[in-house]
Order: structure tokens, then sequence, then C-alpha cells
């Protein structure tokens, strides 16, 4: 990880990692800006991923024409589907390609998320900042809808993108917040990572349970109840409850031994709350696949591949980690 003193040198970049936000203004603005960025990283024999929704690879492609060929696509909408395992896919692109040098695609922000994903997509864009080491070098473009998304999302890309692009000029962004938002000697983690998450919503059903007190088996029994009784499909009740073990284990192990489950149905989605006295000092736990060799993380890891959206608030004292899946 590259301390805010690192980071902020010489031209402003981030080591050999540029990290830029597009500023752009409907689907015309963006064909243009991103085909004339993937041709120019073809051109320089770097290898090149757009990770976009299905319907701009499909302009891209044909945009691109023979060119597409030699371009890798990935849908946004199934790989960042949780915000959380955007960063490992970019991670596992940038090292393989480490020989060749490479440039990325990647449009995490849309009119389609929902707030709380909004939230996570912006923690995702801050993460990227202190996510990567001095080499390889890349270069990852990050699109904003100016004409969609609303002018604090846009806000957010300035302070999150140590370079901003608009149509063919790219500049250091005036407005860059610097590595853990506030440069040299600021937390190492986001204000996203920090802040307490809203109460449930008014009128869910909330049940309460104090890890500890019964047996793992037993919580999970009781999770598999409760989404049973909310309409989930076994397939995701499975999968919550799964999540909600491993969350547990981490409370008793690292979290002072026990711990507060929180569950509620919400309209499509269940969701389920983890809050301990534990603290979690890493922002990237369980954002980059563990090594063999990994002690800790892996529970995180597993958390964010079994759920459509993981948030953790932590700070010294205590930390709540809230996951949620959809019914069906």
């Amino acid at each position: 990880m590259i301390s805010g003193a690192e980071a902020v040198a010489g031209d402003g970049r981030y080591g050999s990692f540029r990290h830029e936000a597009l500023l752009y203004a409907g689907e015309a603005e963006f064909v243009s800006a991103t085909s004339r960025f993937i041709r120019e990283g073809l051109a320089a024999g770097e290898a090149v991923l757009a990770m976009v929704d299905a319907r701009k690879i499909g302009l891209l492609q044909s945009t691109l024409g023979d060119q597409a060929g030699a371009v890798e696509f990935a849908d946004m909408g199934a790989v960042g589907r949780n915000p959380g395992r955007i960063l490992d896919a970019w991670y596992r692109f940038a090292t393989e390609r480490a020989g060749t040098g490479a440039r990325g695609i990647g449009e995490p922000v849309s009119p389609s998320r929902s707030a709380a994903e909004l939230v996570e997509c912006q923690l995702h864009e801050a993460l990227l900042n202190v996510a990567f080491p001095p080499q390889p070098a890349w270069t990852l473009l990050c699109p904003y809808d100016t004409a969609t998304i609303g002018t604090e999302a846009v806000a957010e890309a300035r302070r999150t993108h140590p370079f901003l692009r608009t149509g063919t000029e790219s500049a250091a962004s005036a407005d860059f917040a610097g590595q853990g938002y506030g440069g040299p000697g600021a937390p190492s983690s986001p204000w996203q990572f920090r802040d307490p998450l809203p109460e449930p919503p008014a009128g869910a059903e909330t049940v309460e349970l104090t890890i500890g007190e019964a047996s793992l088996s037993v919580l999970r029994r009781r999770v598999l109840t409760h989404a049973a009784g909310a309409g989930a499909s076994l397939a995701r009740a499975g999968d919550l409850a799964l999540a909600v073990s491993e969350l547990a284990t981490n409370s008793l192990r690292h979290g002072g031994g026990h711990g507060r489950l929180r569950l509620w149905a919400d309209g499509a989605n269940l969701t389920c709350e983890v809050a301990d006295s534990g603290h979690i000092t890493d922002p990237l736990v369980g954002r980059r696949r563990p090594t063999s060799r990994q002690l800790h993380g892996r529970g995180l890891w597993l958390v964010q591949q079994l759920c459509d959206l993981v948030q953790v608030r932590t700070e010294p004292g205590g930390t709540v980690v809230r996951v949620q899946v959809p019914l069906r």
C-alpha cells in the first residue's frame, strides 16, 4: 500500500497506476472517448479490458469493428453486481498483464444503482487509489455520465480520481481529496468506510440475536428460518446463512468473543447485519482473493462472493458488516 506522501509525487500520479475519471454526457460522447482510449492502447501493444454494461459493450464492439477482437470485455452488471468484487477483477487483470502494459475502462456508477450501492461504488473508487503497488504500470479510465448520475455523484468522482478527462483532454483533478481523503497523514480509509450505516427502514421486520449465546449451527438455522419466512429461495437463504456464519465466526475470533445479529426483509431483499467490538484496520479486506499463505481475510472474501451487497463500517471500538441478498 502506498502512502499519501508517495502517492502525490511529480506529475501527481499514484506511482505507475493512473486513475482517471471520464466525464461525458450521453452515449455518443461515451463511445467517442472510450473507443479512442482503446485504440491508443492497442496501438501501444497494451492489453485492454472494458468493464461496462451490456449495451455499451455492444456499442464499443460495433464501433471498433475488427479491433474489437483484441479487446477483453466484461459485463459490469455481472462482475460488479456487488461493488465489493470489482477491485479483485482489476487486480488480477493488471498483474496478469504486467509485462505488456495495460489499460482498462470501468463504469461502476450508473443511474440503476441503489443509494447503498452507489456509496459502495464510491468506496471502491477511493480504495483503488491505495490498492495498487508502483508496478505494474497501467491506466484505469472510469466513465461518468454527467447527464444521468447527478451532480453529487460527479462531485464525488472529482474527489476520488487524481485525473479527469473530458473529450480529448486529461488533467489533474483540482478536487482530488488524496489517498485516504485528506492526503499525507490522513486515515488510510475513505469516509465511506467510517460513516455509520442508516437504520433499518421503518416497518421492516427486525430480529436481534446475541452471537455467542448459541452455536453457529443454531445461528444458521435461525437465519434460514427467517429467510424462508420472508419468501427467500432456498439457494439465496443458504447463501445468506453461510455469509452470516462467516461473519459470526469473525466476531467470536476477532470481535471480542461476541456480537449482535439483526435480520430484516425490505421489499425484494433480505438484509443481515453483524456488529461487534472489533476494529478492521485493512480497508481492502475481503476485496482481493486470498493467497494460499494468507492467514486472515478469507471469511470476508467468501461473504463478498455470496452476497450482492456488502457494507463494512469500522472504527476503533466497533465494526458493523451489513450484507444483502435478493429474495429470489
